[in-house]
């Protein structure tokens, strides 16, 4: 999938990828799902559109935004959950992950998916409280 470089997957998303990474290093598991959204945007005229570019002689859809939804088992076996959704433009370096955040409902609904399903939301600590970690 096409992720626009400089300003996003060079940098914004890079840190979110280091910061899972740092989480990877302190905790006993991490699990992260990653992938693409087409999510709806306002146009001049007020009415919300999913547009998005297309590529190549395929035709290849480029996504709007890009999700990661992250599952941390610290060593103590709590479970905390953190999901960010990120536009796929070039993003101001100023701006932290938790920024980012965003609830797991919104990105199930606009993916089409589940995660973690098998893990009752109530048995989460903390569910997208800001990175411990400095982004």
């Amino acid at each position: 999938m096409f992720q626009v470089g400089q300003g996003f997957n060079r940098d914004v998303w890079n840190n979110l990828e280091k910061y899972v990474r740092a989480l990877a290093r302190k905790n006993k598991n991490v699990y992260v799902c990653t992938g693409p959204l087409f999510l709806p945007q306002y146009e001049p005229n007020g009415k919300l559109y999913v547009k998005y570019e297309v590529i190549g002689q395929n035709h290849v859809a480029v996504p709007t935004h890009f999700f990661k939804v992250i599952v941390v088992e610290n060593h103590s076996s709590q479970l905390d959950l953190q999901s960010y959704v990120m536009p796929n433009q070039a993003l101001p370096l100023e701006v932290k992950l938790h920024h980012y955040l965003a609830p797991l409902d919104m990105i199930e609904r606009a993916a089409g998916l589940n995660f973690f399903q098998n893990i009752p939301k109530g048995t989460f600590r903390k569910i997208n409280s800001p990175p411990a970690i400095k982004s």
